[in-house]
């Protein structure tokens, strides 16, 4: 056993604690305090920390990025689908708050959203483009845009785990939700899809919305419609109350008049 005496273990554990300088029994009591102060003050700082008037706080290392390492800013779409992500929670929370159950315009709405939602996420998946703006053979749907089936357009939402059940409006009374996308059709879908539906001007370009449409009085058949200028488009009052629902390509769905429709479109 390494004996060691009661003045060198002393002497020993000042050493080891930065204090194997502190004066002794030579100096005066206010210069033995300074010096005291300034060897704790040495140690602490070796070890990060850091003497204030109020205790020892913690001086954490200061951290630089690199212009290598800094975090990119989010692209439109990836912020876009952020707003849509918040709206459609919104949407889902609201009537829980406020105590009452969604009504039918509400779900209606939310479907919208949803679907808005999972059109922006393909879209971020291939550069800004909707499946009906993409060759079949590229994994897209256009041409389809040309034929009388609007399902195999929504069956592109498959991959982004969207429920078929937000494909039929609550108003509809002939339709019904298909039980899984490979049974999807037509008949389980109550909203159209707008083939120029563009990201260009995301807040203005309708992207989808309630299939209720008439043009000069007739209603729009399934397939495709060509809008022109001399038509006179407007809802059928045989569901939403003098209006209907439309989603945008930046993620957000509104509730649009009659009078007022032929103006966003």
């Amino acid at each position: 056993m390494d004996c060691v005496g009661r003045a060198e273990r002393r002497r020993r554990f000042r050493a080891g604690n930065g204090l194997a300088n502190f004066p002794r029994g030579s100096c005066g009591r206010k210069r033995c305090r300074a010096a005291l102060a300034t060897a704790v003050h040495d140690a602490l700082a070796k070890n990060g920390l850091v003497a204030e008037a109020g205790g020892v706080t913690v001086a954490p290392a200061m951290k630089t990025t690199s212009d290598k390492g800094k975090i990119s800013g989010l692209t439109l779409i990836e912020l876009l689908v952020v707003l849509a992500v918040i709206a459609v929670l919104a949407a889902m929370l609201l009537p829980a708050l406020t105590g009452g159950g969604p009504s039918k315009m509400g779900k209606c709405m939310n479907n919208l959203k949803q679907i808005d939602l999972g059109f922006l996420w393909f879209a971020g998946d291939n550069h800004g483009r909707f499946p009906m703006q993409i060759p079949v053979t590229n994994g897209g749907t256009m041409e389809f845009v040309y034929s009388e089936h609007t399902f195999p357009h929504f069956q592109k939402l498959k991959s982004y785990r969207l429920e078929p059940r937000f494909f039929v409006c609550p108003f509809e009374i002939y339709r019904q939700a298909a039980v899984s996308y490979e049974a999807l059709n037509d008949l389980n879908i109550s909203y159209f899809l707008n083939a120029d539906a563009s990201m260009n001007s995301p807040s203005s370009s309708i992207l989808a919305g309630d299939r209720f449409l008439q043009a000069s009085g007739q209603p729009v058949q399934p397939g495709l419609f060509v809008l022109t200028t001399n038509l006179n488009v407007s809802w059928t009052p045989d569901f939403h109350v003098r209006g209907g629902v439309l989603a945008f390509a930046d993620g957000h769905a509104e509730f649009s008049r009659g009078d007022k429709l032929n103006a966003l479109i």
